[in-house]
């Protein structure tokens, strides 16, 4: 584990010489500002935190912020990000040994993003859990320090903004801090040690107490922390109330322009840069003779959490086809995602019963049109024994087809919107039955046309305004620099 708070002596004099240069930066006559923009997390890789990041970065221009990207050549090695913004990509030992273990890494980088490189009970795992604190992507911030001290040298850097999952590019970020003396945003998308994505790694008191105590100075250091929910700064407020002031909550959301049609209605223009005004969408329709209900889930399941699983959803399909055999004709489901070699095996009799369709890996346009073709949009989320402080960008993107959700997810963020916001159905992600008795009502709704469909206003929830408020929360921090 690297030691971010102890600097060599070569960092110690280039940060004294970058802190007296900042210092006279942050006081040119300028009407625009250079942020450094740390993210792990950035296209080419897929998943739904690179979608926040990538999204911030292209939006944050138009609201007099320039970023200059910092991520991990893991997974690309394209000096320019996926809008041909500036990106600088340093070496990751965990990045090589992704490659060497897994074929699919080294045929397609994004593809393999969300591998795991430790199964459980595994000697790399265990080995883990003792050396790579609090992540397995803290072997990627001592080449990070050193390229973001180098680029920070030119003195045109306003700020650091660095986002979270891994915790790791909090501790770099934090570093930075305390050697240049910028102001630093930390943004969490998911919470750290409260809802941890993989909470066997702080079953170890050792470990759950050093990570709180990273979390703590993260906290104490920050000029401004930003979380993806309000459940997760409500828990950081509980737990650092003095830091209660310096929490701004920015949700994660969805981008209009990556479709068509928009949800209200509307057709986007990408010269003009706005939405003209055409007729509402076509309410959804009941399936034509022999044609099924279809249900899409888009992603990946245990790829993007070891504990996420869709055997309880397989399981019930199966039950309802045990029970009559017409099931298969009134549902299908679609997985239009990577699958685990298990996951697969689990939906095998399904999809010989064409009840299951599993599509596989696609691009992100295509994944977001099978979306607006669905009638039900499906939503796995794990078991966790305390409320869910994380709504993911997936469910966002969902809300945005107008669709119904049926969300398999326990007590917390997203449960509490899809009520709130009467955008579909609810039941526990690993109970059988409760799921089954949910496929049961969204069938028989949908045959009445009694479907909900979520008639919120979502503009609230648009990555150009969610990038306002994040750029809001730069002015912020600068005026008071």
């Amino acid at each position: 584990m690297m030691d971010t708070t102890k600097p060599t002596a070569d960092q110690t004099s280039a940060a004294t010489a970058i802190s007296d240069a900042a210092t006279a930066s942050r006081n040119r006559d300028e009407s625009g500002h250079r942020i450094l923009f740390v993210a792990y997390h950035y296209p080419p890789m897929r998943s739904a935190g690179t979608q926040r990041a990538a999204k911030f970065s292209q939006y944050l221009p138009e609201f007099g912020y320039e970023p200059q990207v910092l991520t991990t050549s893991a997974f690309g090695s394209d000096r320019q990000g996926a809008l041909g913004e500036a990106a600088m990509r340093t070496w990751e030992p965990v990045g090589l040994y992704r490659r060497w273990r897994n074929p699919a890494a080294r045929e397609d980088a994004a593809a393999a993003a969300r591998v795991r490189t430790a199964r459980p009970g595994s000697w790399l795992r265990r080995w883990r859990e003792r050396l790579l604190i609090p992540d397995g992507q803290i072997s990627w911030v001592p080449s990070a320090a050193v390229a973001a001290l180098r680029r920070l040298q030119a003195a045109d850097i306003d700020l650091i903004f660095t986002t979270s999952p891994p915790p790791s590019s909090l501790l770099l970020g934090r570093f930075l801090r305390r050697q240049t003396g910028l102001p630093w945003v930390a943004d969490l998308r998911d919470a750290w040690t409260f809802d941890p994505l993989d909470p066997e790694l702080l079953r170890h008191p050792f470990r759950r107490a050093l990570e709180e105590r990273m979390e703590a100075e993260v906290m104490a250091d920050a000029d401004l922390i930003i979380t993806a929910t309000h459940t997760a700064a409500d828990d950081l407020r509980r737990r650092y109330p003095a830091a209660g002031q310096r929490l701004r909550v920015i949700t994660n959301g969805f981008d209009p322009s990556d479709a068509a049609v928009l949800p209200e209605g509307r057709l986007f223009d990408d010269d003009a840069g706005e939405a003209d005004l055409m007729p509402p969408p076509e309410p959804l329709q009941l399936p034509g003779p022999g044609e099924p209900l279809r249900l899409v889930h888009t992603g990946s399941f245990s790829y993007s959490h070891p504990l996420r699983s869709p055997v309880p959803l397989l399981t019930a399909l199966k039950h309802m086809l045990s029970d009559d055999e017409r099931w298969c004709q009134r549902l299908r489901l679609q997985l239009v995602g990577e699958l685990a070699p298990d996951e697969m095996e689990a939906a095998a009799s399904l999809v010989d019963a064409n009840m299951v369709e599993l599509v596989g890996s696609v691009d992100r346009a295509t994944a977001l049109d099978y979306q607006r073709r669905s009638h039900v949009l499906v939503l796995v989320d794990h078991p966790r024994p305390w409320p869910a402080s994380n709504a993911p960008g997936k469910f966002f993107e969902y809300l945005s087809t107008r669709r119904p959700i049926l969300a398999l997810c326990g007590a917390g963020e997203v449960r509490r919107m899809v009520i709130d916001l009467d955008a579909g159905f609810c039941a526990p992600p690993s109970d059988v039955n409760g799921i089954r008795a949910a496929l049961v009502e969204v069938w028989s709704r949908f045959r009445t046309g009694a479907l909900p469909t979520c008639a919120a206003d979502l503009s609230h929830f648009h990555r150009r305004e969610l990038t306002r408020q994040l750029a809001a929360c730069f002015d912020e921090v600068l005026e008071v620099a």
